[in-house]
């Protein structure tokens, strides 16, 4: 909202402040008087963030932004009513809306999020509900993030790496070729830009229906998770940085974090140095080539594939934290 931004420019203000200044901006400039009250307020949070990001974080002064840039807006806990399939938007009317699953019982819509994105439009609902918790389980497994495979676990078995990026970057070069070739301000350009976008689109979600599949299945099987606590922003300057972003272990760490908080599961961080030097059998150090995809002890000649000795090593640094106690179950090969 450009006049939210100017008016922190000219003089200071807080975000409560504006939003108690709504009303007299919405009788100040008529186009505003029809656009709800919810929606104006979640601009002004937003800006809001971006000054803290700017003093907490170091971020760059908020600027202006074009039309084109917000394709999102939001609502709190009034101003839209689900009704059978139709979505009832105030200052909009009512649109269809097919449910990619039913609200829950006994689950209360708090606000709704409403997103266009390159393949249409899309309501996103934020449900306070109880959470489903699973039956009680004492395993315990170390996963160690990788390339090769997604994810090695210390019990010997290995997630594979879809490389949705790279499986489809052919595909995506031809499309990028399409749009240079194309006149700027022209319609073609315009088209070209739409399909674009789109691939991009079914790239990124190719790549987290794979991974909310991967980490729904962790979580199930597994009362807890032992991770490395991996700096990926530092891995992903090295030459292998396509690589790293392709495989998404940010998100996937998210993800399995926020399901493993509602299903009553542990997900825990340990020290990710010297994993994949680490021999799990004795500690042994020994610095490894990318190329060695096997462990082989010097020391006390324990063999295994590398990841898994890295899982391992992931696994036997829990035990310190007492995770080991009570009856877990390490799974160990």
């Amino acid at each position: 909202m450009e006049l939210g931004l100017e008016e922190r420019k000219m003089q200071p203000s807080s975000a409560f402040q504006q939003m108690r200044e709504l009303t007299q901006l919405k009788a100040a400039f008529p186009e505003y008087q029809t656009v709800h009250v919810h929606v104006l307020q979640n601009v002004i949070k937003k800006l809001g963030r971006a000054f803290e990001r700017m003093w907490t974080l170091g971020a760059g002064f908020p600027r202006f932004k074009s039309r084109q840039h917000d394709h999102s807006f939001s609502f709190n806990n009034t101003g839209f009513r689900l009704a059978g399939k139709y979505l009832q938007i105030a200052k909009i009317g009512n649109v269809k809306v097919r449910l990619s699953r039913e609200i829950p019982d006994g689950g209360v819509i708090k606000s709704l999020t409403v997103k266009k994105s390159a393949s249409g439009w899309y309501a996103c609902f934020a449900v306070d509900g109880l959470p489903q918790r699973l039956a009680h389980s004492d395993a315990i497994i170390g996963i160690d993030l990788g390339i090769e495979d997604l994810a090695a676990l210390s019990d010997g078995t290995f997630v594979k790496n879809m490389r949705v990026y790279e499986q489809q970057q052919k595909e995506l070069r031809r499309a990028q070729r399409r749009l240079a070739s194309r006149k700027k301000g022209s319609h073609g350009r315009a088209k070209a830009m739409r399909l674009l976008a789109r691939f991009h689109e079914h790239i990124a979600n190719r790549r987290l229906d794979y991974r909310h599949k991967v980490t729904t299945a962790l979580v199930r099987k597994y009362g807890t998770i032992i991770l490395e606590n991996l700096n990926v922003q530092s891995l992903a300057r090295g030459i292998l940085s396509k690589q790293v972003y392709d495989a998404g272990w940010s998100r996937l760490v998210a993800l399995l974090k926020y399901k493993a908080e509602g299903a009553g599961r542990r997900v825990i961080e340990v020290d990710a140095k010297y994993t994949s030097q680490e021999c799990p059998a004795c500690g042994h150090k020994k610095r490894k080539l990318l190329s060695e995809r096997v462990h082989d002890c010097e020391k006390c000649g324990y063999t295994t594939h590398r990841d898994t000795a890295a899982a391992q090593v992931i696994l036997a640094r829990m035990e310190p934290l007492g995770a080991n106690e009570g009856g877990i179950t390490p799974c160990v090969a």
